[in-house]
């Protein structure tokens, strides 16, 4: 196993929040393609408006902004209409979507838990080696003062023999 980490970020497709601007509209755009349509063309309404209005063409004028308003009518049916659909027509894919995010909501869980008992044991490896290690230094300064000691033992005993 890695290194690093189990997050919750891991896995192919991101939730909508955490796609790129650019792509979160191209996939609105393909969900609800009547909306931007809209957009597009009540934009174009108010542009040849305006441009009527500069030439002088108030009969123009009046028509591209009642044009105007019923593409606004049109963009927000459309989006009446896509939000009835995407939420309650397509509830099936709605409940396998879900169940499929909460498989691998169950599935990041069991890989954290497994990674977080992996680290426990490491840790566990690592005081006990850690304990190991100190009792055998213990020991070895133990015997050095052994050492020493019988050393200085033998050297009194030298220093009596040589006095008498």
């Amino acid at each position: 196993m890695s290194s690093r980490l189990p997050s919750s970020f891991d896995g192919e497709e991101l939730a909508d929040r955490d796609l790129p601007f650019i792509d979160r509209v191209y996939k609105h755009c393909r969900e609800q393609p009547f909306v931007p349509l809209g957009a597009l063309l009540t934009t174009g309404a108010v542009i040849l408006a305006a441009k009527s209005i500069r030439t002088g063409h108030r009969k123009d004028a009046q028509k591209w902004f009642r044009y105007r308003v019923g593409f606004q009518g049109f963009t927000i049916l459309a989006l009446v209409v896509g939000g009835w659909y995407y939420n309650t027509g397509d509830g099936s894919k709605k409940r396998e979507q879900e169940e499929i995010l909460r498989e691998k909501a169950k599935m990041r869980e069991k890989l954290w838990i497994e990674e977080l008992e992996r680290r426990d044991e490491e840790a566990k490896m690592r005081k006990k080696r850690a304990e190991l290690a100190r009792i055998k230094r213990q020991q070895q300064l133990e015997e050095e003062e052994k050492e020493s000691k019988s050393k200085i033992l033998e050297e009194v005993k030298a220093l009596e023999e040589s006095k008498k």
